[in-house]
């Protein structure tokens, strides 16, 4: 306990040093710059869909950017309410703690106002209103009926999906020129996660401590959370390609909106649910918590697997 202690004194320690203010980062009338892309090729796949021309494949990208940033605002809500609640549990408990665990709370409530603070400035300056999903607090509550110890593993998997999209297809990017605002942004995002991916560890390693038996069932929910996931990433993208038509100012073939289903399908599925669970980092947090998770993931990666 008392080297557990001294982790989460760490956790701490950390997020005081790459702590971030909102308005120093994005204040409050940011304008976007809608001549560049936001998000990399990489995660928005729009560049190899043929009958787009450069305009249309820019104006793609920037809703699937928009987007992006939603979908964090959108499942940052559970975020807030596991972080809160296994707070709570430290109450008359460890201080320390408590403590990280509620500046991981606070953090991820600021993330949530970075994130509609930007969707907000979009809304402001694309040429159409964006359609996004608005049903994030009956999500959240779904997602928190499953177990801690299942919910810790599936928000893992998403906060070092943040590090694997910085440090894939923004630090490690040579080929494309992104708008640096929104690179930054993922930066400043990413740096309070890795707090948070520490947290999450310490938090189911405790869970397991006291209950291994629990395991098996936890491991049973992250497969559910991520087709649930799924479900809501296809639920967006029909959005996206709602707000494209309209920007555009055209409707698409059967055939342009099946290819166009399918690419941004695989893109949006691979970027939020494979590259998780290929993330390195990922893998050995979990063969640290127990060999027969990182098992588990290895035989369930292939169904998400597109590179």
């Amino acid at each position: 306990m008392q080297n557990q202690t001294l982790e989460y004194q760490s956790c701490i320690q950390s997020s005081e040093k790459v702590s971030w203010r909102l308005d120093e980062l994005l204040p409050r009338d940011t304008e976007l710059d809608f001549s560049r892309r936001f998000l990399s090729d990489a995660l928005t796949g729009t560049e190899a869909i043929g009958f787009l021309n450069a305009e249309e494949r820019l104006l793609l990208n920037q809703i699937r950017s928009n987007s992006y940033a939603h979908l964090f605002l959108f499942l940052e809500e559970y975020a807030v309410a596991l972080a809160s609640q296994r707070a709570g549990l430290e109450l008359h408990g460890n201080a320390i703690h408590m403590r990280a665990l509620l500046r991981f709370t606070e953090e991820e409530l600021k993330h949530q106002q970075l994130f509609s603070r930007y969707t907000g400035a979009f809304a402001r300056g694309f040429k159409v209103a964006p359609a996004l999903l608005d049903n994030q607090v009956e999500v959240a509550r779904a997602i928190m009926a499953k177990s801690h110890l299942g919910v810790l593993i599936f928000n893992l998997h998403l906060e070092l999906m943040t590090q694997q999209h910085y440090l894939e297809t923004v630090r490690s990017n040579k080929t494309e020129t992104l708008d640096p605002l929104f690179c930054n942004m993922l930066k400043h995002h990413w740096l309070e996660e890795a707090q948070h991916t520490r947290l999450d560890f310490l938090e189911a390693q405790k869970i397991l401590e006291q209950q291994p038996e629990t395991l098996e069932a936890a491991l049973a929910e992250y497969s559910e959370l991520l087709q649930a996931l799924r479900g809501t990433l296809v639920a967006q993208l029909a959005l996206d390609l709602q707000t494209l038509e309209k920007a555009v100012g055209r409707t698409f073939t059967d055939a342009e909106r099946e290819e166009l289903h399918a690419s941004q399908e695989r893109s949006y599925v691979w970027g939020f649910i494979g590259m998780g669970m290929k993330a390195p980092l990922f893998l050995s947090r979990l063969r640290a918590l127990s060999p027969v998770a990182e098992q588990h993931v290895l035989a369930l990666a292939p169904t998400y697997y597109c590179d």
